[in-house]
């Protein structure tokens, strides 16, 4: 097979010709109804999927009340536990019964069993009425949740009865800041904005050089007087302008459907989604030099991208308690600066004297990713 590489004419860098390629990427793109699908419709469905689904907030959990000896205060105390918003009683038990065969009954989270004399412990000086709390344990942050809700809501549902006001012995005032409501929206957005555009970017650029190959007009480029970085930046420069769209798209369906505004300075957020989609797009680009199919590029950017996004940046999970093995993996992701930055930005307003360090990483990832991609990049036939 005859092998035919640059001339060292074209070796010199042509910003014209970069221009030529874009325009050339650019009318691919208007043309290819499953790209626009996927830049314009993916990020709003995968936003509404994921910012509805992900949710720590938990309301209206279903709980049994087993009540072996009905009284006033009994019923008082659970239509205060119905009343709450953390809990809706599905059913009321009277007379003993094994705690372990409800809940395979019942699709319960807990049970709460007042104790036979707990009307007369409430009212009986130096005594506490007993009421016995089976968590289902089977999911830890409800468990959680309920553990530490519980004690203060019958403690007050039973004084409310009694119409005893607890003595206040030292005032606590309480000011949340940043997410006042403590709405899981606010911290999951900024990661849905990190995860959907590495995912997207990842997944466009990944597909555009194999895409190529697959059609055969790879050869096109290889023998056209082009320098493998003209090519590279050529393919790139579209995707980053249809990468910062997806980022206004998702910005505009955080504030309409979850009210997440951007309490910090919004060119600072703009250079941060610019930064981290070029880091996206070149590391897409660089699986498509690796890979030699677009079936393989997938099979590439899903595990690599998704995945470590997902479980490994902080975005579901806290870095800190991961073991030492995997926190060395988190702060290699881009997906980890970039929550930095965004959440940084975004829900508590700091500026770029604190946020410098996830800025320079994310950068030199950038660089690093675009330069190995050149250098992989095949010139030869």
């Amino acid at each position: 097979m005859m092998r035919r590489s640059l001339t060292p004419a074209a070796a010199a860098f042509s910003p014209r010709r970069v221009r030529a390629i874009v325009a050339k990427e650019f009318k691919h793109i208007t043309r290819d109804w499953q790209t626009l699908t996927i830049v314009i419709i993916m990020p709003i469905v995968m936003m509404f999927l994921y910012g509805y689904a992900l949710t720590t907030d938990m309301k209206d959990a279903p709980v049994l009340v087993l009540d072996p000896n009905p009284t006033p205060a009994t019923r008082a105390v659970a239509q205060a536990v119905d009343a709450s918003s953390l809990f809706k009683v599905v059913g009321t038990i009277y007379g003993a019964q094994n705690v372990q065969e409800l809940f395979k009954k019942h699709n319960v989270k807990a049970i709460f069993m007042f104790d036979p004399d707990f009307s007369r412990d409430i009212r009986t000086p130096g005594k506490a009425g007993a009421i016995t709390v089976f968590i289902n344990g089977s999911d830890p942050n409800q468990g959680t949740i309920i553990q530490n809700s519980v004690e203060a809501l019958l403690t007050n549902a039973t004084l409310d009865f009694l119409r005893i006001e607890r003595p206040s012995v030292v005032s606590v005032r309480r000011t949340i800041l940043y997410n006042p409501q403590q709405k899981s929206a606010f911290y999951f957005v900024p990661g849905l904005m990190a995860l959907i555009l590495m995912l997207i970017c990842a997944m466009l650029t990944a597909l555009t050089i194999t895409r190529e190959k697959e059609l055969g007009t790879m050869e096109q480029l290889l023998v056209s007087p082009l320098h493998p970085l003209e090519i590279i930046l050529g393919k790139i420069i579209p995707y980053i302008l249809l990468s910062l769209l997806d980022g206004s798209l998702i910005l505009i369906v955080g504030r309409i459907a979850f009210g997440v505004t951007i309490a910090g300075n919004p060119a600072l957020l703009a250079l941060g989604v610019l930064i981290f989609t070029f880091c996206a797009l070149a590391l897409g680009l660089l699986f498509s030099t690796i890979a030699k199919t677009q079936q393989q590029a997938l099979l590439i950017v899903m595990p690599v991208t998704l995945m470590p996004t997902m479980l490994l940046s902080g975005f579901i999970f806290p870095i800190a308690s991961m073991p030492p093995f995997l926190q060395g993996i988190a702060y290699i992701i881009p997906g980890t600066y970039f929550l930095w930055i965004l959440r940084g930005i975004i829900l508590k307003g700091v500026g770029v004297s604190v946020l410098w360090l996830p800025f320079c990483v994310l950068a030199l990832q950038a660089l690093l990713f675009m330069a190995v991609s050149t250098k992989k990049f095949n010139t030869k036939l």
